[in-house]
């Protein structure tokens, strides 16, 4: 006879939190090919995955139902990616605070505090849109509390309620026209409901199918931020991983960690590994431990930044920037910019970008389809972490950041700054990226190294945005079909007659064609025209040449430019992986800031 669950302690709440995960990793690739909203990038089921997995793998457990939502509440801070997953990690932090009273929740309990989450989970959007997770979490709350009202027992109680759940998945076309238009439901709400049925079954049956994150307690907590005395650390970067595989070694793994650094520690066992370690190369530490096993998380640090801001800061106005800013390293360092990487997912684990995955292995794997990748904004904890450590080095802190309509890392970066306490913390929209995010970070800079205040800075910069161009000739249409960027008949027919296009930001910050697309060097020939169109009318005062995996082409292109305006470029780069991504291998271009 099946007993009843009439209570759920903080044990039961995590398994059955750790029962939805594995519900939903089965579904990723499914979510993924539905993801059409906000924009059809196709990653949401990596987003739902990663931020579940995050908060599965860094939850420490207790009896205490309030206790163990709580810590489940901080590590959703950490490891919230997209917005799907950004507004799930404000459901559980809705909750966390809703049972902070109760060690153990019956039914009435637990409805009222699903109620009490929706809102809170709603506050973290700019503009919450019906017909998405939301919508669905708000219907499944009402059904719950509806139910509870006569059915106490949780093993009854959750399976009914999954039918308002489904029953409102399935009315979000219904609730927006993208949808309805493209003949999915949403993806964020499917992934909810996907979560919600393994939960339910875990409760019902109880009896957990393996999930991952069950042996979570055998992980070591997270370090906080690594602030260093005065003197320079002997490696730059903190780096920390989480690795999963059957017939690891730890002192196999504590000796192939320590050829890439030092402070090197490997928690954990059993399959599942907290790894540790100070090194000036993480790309080749998570490359070598990839080659171990499965990685579902990875931090670096960048310690040597973090001793500058604490003891030398070069101004009382702190700038960071995300990792679409091209801008070389020796700038970065010269002016001490802050940088926040966005993240790269290919073959269920997540790489930060520019930091743990090397350009040179993604085009290669990009030539020959070996694997596919998506990318996605910084975390919403990675923001506030970010934050709440520069408001105590600094008087203020400008972030400036890639095109809005581009990416949604300004949005989070704007949540995680009020979550922080907005006063003295500006988020700026470039409404561009790459080269040209690049020379008004290096404008911002020059400035503040300059003594001038953070209101002078913010007027100076909002006065170059409009002035900013960036042009780019693909050397090939098939990545921007690749990333839902080009329809597959544009990317056939281009190919076929060698036909490549040319792109670039228009003043809303949105990409867009320029002109026909054509060959190479009629690409060029466009580029350069423009170029001197632009410095003709408007005088020049900094350009820079980018390209992907193409310097022969960037160093004609420097050439040619040079020859124009009798100027060398201020910098020659290779782009951000993330970019790279879908732009493809062998692309060139310039971007450049105008006098006036």
């Amino acid at each position: 006879m099946r007993m009843k669950v009439r209570r759920i302690d903080g044990e039961r709440f995590r398994n059955a939190f750790l029962a939805g995960t594995a519900a939903l990793e089965r579904r990723r690739e499914h979510l993924n090919r539905i993801n059409v909203f906000p924009v059809p990038d196709g990653d949401t089921g990596d987003n739902m995955v990663f931020t579940c997995r995050s908060i599965a793998e860094h939850t420490h457990p207790s009896r205490s139902l309030a206790e163990t939502a709580a810590s489940m509440a901080e590590a959703a801070f950490s490891g919230a990616r997209g917005n799907s997953g950004i507004i799930f990690c404000q459901f559980i932090h809705g909750l966390a605070r809703a049972f902070e009273p109760y060690p153990r929740a019956d039914a009435p309990v637990f409805a009222e505090s699903l109620l009490a989450a929706v809102p809170f989970a709603e506050e973290a959007l700019h503009r919450p849109v019906e017909g998405t997770i939301l919508t669905v979490m708000r219907d499944w709350a009402h059904a719950v509390r509806r139910i509870s009202e006569k059915e106490r027992d949780f093993a009854v109680l959750l399976p009914l309620s999954l039918e308002a759940a489904r029953r409102s998945l399935s009315e979000t076309p219904e609730k927006m026209e993208l949808l309805a238009r493209e003949h999915v439901v949403d993806a964020g709400a499917q992934g909810f409901v996907d979560f919600l049925e393994g939960v339910a079954d875990f409760v019902e049956k109880g009896n957990p199918r393996q999930f991952p994150g069950s042996s979570a307690s055998a992980v070591p907590p997270r370090d906080g931020e690594h602030v260093h005395e005065d003197e320079m650390p002997s490696f730059r970067y903190c780096t920390e991983a989480v690795l999963h595989g059957e017939g690891i070694s730890r002192p196999e793994l504590i000796d192939i960690l320590s050829r890439h650094g030092d402070s090197v520690v490997a928690g954990g066992g059993g399959g599942k590994f907290r790894v540790h370690v100070h090194t000036d190369h993480p790309a080749g530490v998570m490359g070598r431990l990839s080659r171990m096993g499965r990685l579902s998380f990875q931090k670096v640090d960048d310690m040597r930044r973090q001793v500058e801001a604490r003891n030398h800061p070069l101004s009382s106005v702190a700038l960071l920037t995300d990792s679409c800013c091209d801008l070389p390293q020796e700038f970065l360092d010269r002016y001490q910019v802050h940088t926040v990487p966005l993240t790269i997912s290919s073959g269920g684990c997540e790489y930060l970008d520019r930091l743990t995955l090397k350009p040179a292995e993604i085009y290669s794997d990009l030539r020959e389809t070996k694997r596919t990748f998506s990318t996605s904004q910084p975390a919403f904890g990675e923001f506030v972490k970010r934050y709440s450590f520069l408001k105590s080095c600094y008087d203020s802190v400008i972030s400036i950041h890639l095109s809005s309509a581009l990416s949604g890392t300004w949005s989070v970066s704007r949540k995680a700054a009020d979550h922080v306490g907005g006063e003295g913390i500006h988020v700026l929209d470039s409404k561009n990226l790459s080269g040209a995010l690049g020379l008004l970070v290096l404008k911002a800079a020059e400035a503040a190294a300059a003594g001038k205040s953070a209101g002078e800075i913010l007027e100076i910069v909002g006065q170059a945005i409009p002035r900013t161009r960036i042009f780019a000739g693909l050397n090939s249409l098939r990545y921007l079909v690749r990333g839902g960027r080009a329809g597959a008949m544009a990317g056939f027919v281009g190919t076929m007659l060698n036909l490549f296009p040319m792109i670039t930001v228009d003043p809303e910050g949105k990409a867009s064609g320029f002109g026909r697309p054509g060959s190479e060097r009629a690409n060029r020939r466009k580029m350069l025209d423009e170029f001197k169109r632009l410095t003709g009318s408007h005088g020049l005062w900094k350009y820079a040449v980018l390209h992907a995996e193409a310097p022969g082409a960037a160093e004609e292109l420097a050439a040619a430019l040079e020859e124009a305006c009798g100027r060398a470029p201020e910098y020659t780069m290779e782009i951000s992986p993330v970019i790279g991504i879908n732009t493809g291998p062998g692309s060139a271009g310039f971007a450049v800031i105008l006098e006036n």
